[in-house]
């Protein structure tokens, strides 16, 4: 198996790895299937992570992603090492073979579980403030013309993190109507790329047209809301492992997945159709 030299250097060289005893939040992520498991430690001060270290069992692959990882991380703030995703750190590795990008990259997950457990910490969750762990990400979703035919595939990729990959079982036949051969499922995701000015926002036109008067944007599907949470129903193509090929998906590639649940007849359908339509959202 090849690797590049970006790879060779952090494997050889590897920057910030230990234990650190007194740190301010720690995460895990780990794949069952192959063993890998990291551990990511942080110091916050001034809303930065001012510092960071990494333990991992796994492959040389592991290694590199963690020192890579915490490179990319550190002076960040908070919310900027939240936007760290696993593409960030294969880039920055210059990638990976096949094998190895899955179950090696897993330390952005890791990162992500210290800052909430961080968060967690100095801001107690209570009735009106909360904290949501994502189970998975959108990773690819595929290019598709406005000039295309109704019905024609908006496919999109689903990945679930290791963690939660046992909770896909089933999803295969869970909720199907008899009179299909394939699922439905609701995907509730975080539309990441508003921003916090747009969610502010609490009236907007309808679909943007400014001809048309204000509503209240829990009136409206506009994405500029108080909590930008998508809500998109889909067909599930294909499952490999912990990943789902879908079809019908509106979010962005990067976009958290906050839940996954299958579709049943007991969901309301749009007036009039005979069955439910991909991409539909409540």
């Amino acid at each position: 198996m090849s690797y590049g030299d970006k790879v060779l250097d952090h494997f050889a060289n590897p920057r910030n790895v230990g234990r650190m005893d007194d740190s301010d939040g720690t995460g895990e992520s780990g794949d069952p299937g192959c063993g890998d498991l990291f551990r990511v430690y942080i110091r916050v001060a001034d809303g930065r992570v001012a510092d960071i270290s990494f333990e991992v069992h796994g492959c040389p692959a592991a290694i590199a992603c963690g020192s890579a990882l915490t490179e990319l991380a550190r002076g960040r703030t908070l919310d900027g090492a939240l936007a760290i995703r696993n593409e960030d750190v294969l880039v920055a590795l210059g990638g990976l073979p096949d094998p190895k990008e899955h179950c090696s990259n897993l330390g952005a997950e890791a990162l992500h579980r210290a800052i909430y457990d961080y968060l967690g910490r100095v801001t107690p969750s209570v009735a009106s403030t909360f904290w949501l762990e994502a189970v998975g990400e959108v990773t690819r979703v595929a290019e598709v013309g406005e000039d295309v035919p109704p019905g024609f595939p908006r496919l999109a990729e689903i990945t679930v993190f290791p963690r939660f990959a046992p909770a896909l079982e089933g999803v295969e036949t869970a909720g199907r109507p008899e009179s299909r051969d394939y699922p439905y499922l609701w995907i509730a995701y975080w539309m990441h790329e508003v921003s916090r000015e747009d969610r502010r926002r609490l009236k907007g036109h309808p679909k943007g047209d400014r001809s048309r008067p204000e509503r209240g944007v829990f009136a409206l599907r506009s994405p500029h809301r108080p909590n930008p949470i998508g809500l998109c129903l889909v067909r599930l193509v294909a499952r490999q492992n912990g990943r789902l090929l879908v079809d019908g998906l509106d979010a962005r590639p990067g976009s958290p997945v906050v839940d996954i649940k299958p579709w049943s007849d007991a969901d309301a359908r749009p007036q009039g159709a005979a069955g439910v339509t991909p991409g539909a959202r409540p």
